[in-house]
């Protein structure tokens, strides 16, 4: 990774994080601790990490703002790097609680990232249940543009138990300094440049904002259809004109954050959506509809109009921006019958389907080698919804999904038993529901 200037969604990023807003995902892999060949501890993840760090160039790349903030910020090699700020050690201050790991993620996710240093973190989290430990990765949005999906703690999983053979003598053997910045001049007139270009993209973009407008989506749809194909097909907003009702999460978000684990099995939502004759991304968004409304049942918060969700698919369509697109889809909240509710979001999923291509499991896993690409996904369609504006969104939650390693992975030299995405919430949208399929089990995250 070489000395280069924040792209347009890096940047992006940047900007619209806010104390309230946070600007970085985190992944949760939950580790069999009893699995490995040796102990897991401090030296082992910082011997496992600094092999790593010429893989990950990110984990030494810092930010150089542009005086005033006239234009985007610069990645360059930070000549401070110091691992051992970035890993940290924290353990469950009861394992017979329950609820103390996720209470440990949330207080540590809502905490946001020092831009004067590299954007990331990776946390050893000991004393779970049954001996089991965790990793903890907290990267920012925009790093994760920088490097292509990849994030930090899924460098750290594979395919093999074992450790890397590395020793510390050849760590401390590894040459490695940090390439000159951008120089002065060079920022100079890279900002000029930006400045010449910028109102003219700005004209250019108008056509998009107007649609996040309650009102003049339907009157200027032909026009934008023209003028601004590609983003219009990225977000598919649903033909009916019924309100996106409110609910207790769809409200301005305050800068703390809680979340829940769910852990599913495979096999049990295989064997429905082969009865079903449905996909495992109607069964999830399904699910999570039923699951909605019983809490709005509970809370007296039922609305009469359905709950609506974003989301996200993997496409093959050629139009798709980075080869995603979205469909709102009704949660089918006012229906009791479950079945009724499978089929009808069924129906509205496959139209998007229809019109997209969908992209097959195996091709979505070759995106980020079977890791972790939940954040990227999310926020790229968000980017590009009406949440980028900070106006009314035509969607009460987002349901994000990707398949998973299918086969045994490791990391620290122990077997991976969850990985669990703990995605970002913004202002309107105060629930994020992430899921990826790890061997046998479906693992979710609730962040609200």
């Amino acid at each position: 990774m070489t000395t280069r200037q924040l792209r347009r969604g890096e940047s992006r990023m940047l900007a619209v994080e806010s104390p309230s807003a946070l600007g970085h995902t985190s992944t949760l892999i939950v580790l069999d601790a009893s699995s490995t060949e040796q102990p897991i501890n401090s030296a082992v993840l910082h011997g496992e990490v600094a092999a790593r760090l010429d893989e990950l160039p990110l984990l030494r790349q810092c930010l150089v703002d542009i005086p005033l903030g006239l234009d985007r910020p610069w990645w360059r090699d930070d000549p401070g790097f110091d691992l051992n700020y970035h890993l940290r050690y924290i353990a469950v201050p009861d394992p017979d609680d329950p609820t103390a790991l996720a209470q440990l993620v949330a207080r540590i996710h809502d905490r946001p990232l020092d831009r004067r240093r590299p954007l990331w973190e990776l946390y050893l989290i000991t004393g779970l249940a049954d001996g089991r430990m965790a990793l903890l990765s907290k990267v920012h949005l925009a790093a994760l543009g920088s490097a292509g999906g990849n994030e930090i703690a899924a460098g750290l999983l594979g395919s093999s138990p074992h450790l890397s053979a590395t020793t510390d003598d050849e760590l401390d053997a590894i040459g490695w300094k940090a390439r000159p910045g951008p120089s002065p001049w060079q920022m100079l007139f890279t900002t000029w440049r930006n400045t010449m270009l910028d109102p003219a993209r700005s004209m250019l973009a108008i056509p998009s904002r107007l649609t996040s407008v309650p009102g003049v989506r339907a009157l200027v749809n032909p026009a934008l259809a023209l003028l601004n194909q590609r983003t219009q097909r990225s977000i598919v907003v649903p033909n009916d004109e019924t309100v996106t009702p409110r609910t207790s999460f769809n409200q301005r978000v305050g800068p703390h954050r809680r979340w829940a684990p769910v852990t599913l099995e495979m096999d049990r939502i295989a064997d429905l959506r082969h009865r079903a004759g449905v996909s495992t991304v109607d069964v999830l968004t399904a699910l999570c509809g039923g699951a909605l409304r019983w809490w709005l049942l509970e809370h007296d918060e039922l609305p009469k109009e359905p709950l609506k969700a974003l989301v996200p698919l993997s496409v093959s369509d050629p139009d798709a921006i980075d080869g995603l697109a979205g469909v709102v889809v009704s949660l089918q909240t006012h229906r009791r019958r479950p079945d009724a509710r499978l089929t009808a979001i069924h129906t509205e999923i496959g139209e998007a389907v229809v019109r997209h291509g969908a992209m097959p499991a195996a091709e979505i896993q070759g995106i980020g080698g079977g890791t972790p690409i939940l954040g990227m996904i999310a926020s790229r369609l968000l980017e590009r919804s009406p949440l980028a504006d900070r106006l009314l969104p035509p969607f009460n939650t987002v349901i994000t999904s990707v398949p998973g390693p299918s086969d045994p992975h490791y990391a620290l030299g122990a077997r991976v038993e969850a990985i669990h995405p703990v995605l970002g919430v913004v202002d309107g949208v105060g629930l994020h529901i992430g899921a990826m399929s790890v061997g046998d089990r479906l693992c979710l995250s609730l962040v609200a």
